[in-house]
């Protein structure tokens, strides 16, 4: 009897912490995605999940690595129009998002701006998602999970985008595309 007592308890305890620790992953994921959780803060217009960077944000100070080895930083953005993408290897709608992007992207350059693409996660570097991102954009910086880049940036939400001009202040800035309108960027000045 004593060990049918010791195995329910056994079995509950397990089952509670499967129980905490999905609930834990899916609140990780939800954040990732894009679904915004009850109270969340929506940003100035109250509409959806506020990425983090509004239009009127100066591009804050930042140098990261490329995953061909270079260094881009924001001085090499500055001077002319600018896309930024911030996109996570656990986001699906990440991986949906490139095609449209990739027009934006063409847009842009264009225009004569910059197109830079962040991709986090755990083996950023060697993924599909920033393959594919490197004949899009100028830079595709892979990131570890703190992501040193999307933090400097304030990036709540995946897929993020951003637009700047060539003042470096935000012009554009949501969680997926559609709050990037579809205006094209001004050209920079000669």
């Amino acid at each position: 009897m004593g060990y049918l007592i010791a195995g329910l308890v056994l079995v509950a305890a397990l089952t509670a912490l499967n129980a905490a620790l999905t609930a834990a992953v899916l609140r990780r994921r939800r954040a990732r995605v894009g679904g915004a959780p009850a109270g969340h803060d929506h940003g100035p217009s109250g509409g959806g999940p506020y990425l983090g960077i509004a239009p009127g944000d100066r591009m804050p100070a930042f140098a990261a690595a490329t995953g061909a080895g270079a260094t881009v930083t924001r001085d090499d953005l500055a001077g002319r129009p600018a896309l930024l993408a911030f996109l996570s290897l656990d986001c699906p709608g990440c991986d949906d998002s490139v095609p449209e992007f990739a027009e934006h992207a063409r847009r842009v350059r264009d225009a004569g701006g910059a197109v830079l693409a962040t991709v986090v996660g755990v083996d950023a570097e060697g993924s599909d998602l920033a393959a594919r991102l490197a004949g899009i954009a100028d830079h595709v910086v892979p990131e570890p999970l703190d992501a040193p880049v999307g933090t400097a940036f304030g990036v709540r939400f995946y897929p993020g985008f951003a637009r700047y001009g060539p003042d470096g202040v935000a012009t554009a800035a949501s969680v997926g595309l559609q709050g990037l309108g579809e205006a094209a960027p001004q050209p920079s000045a000669p």
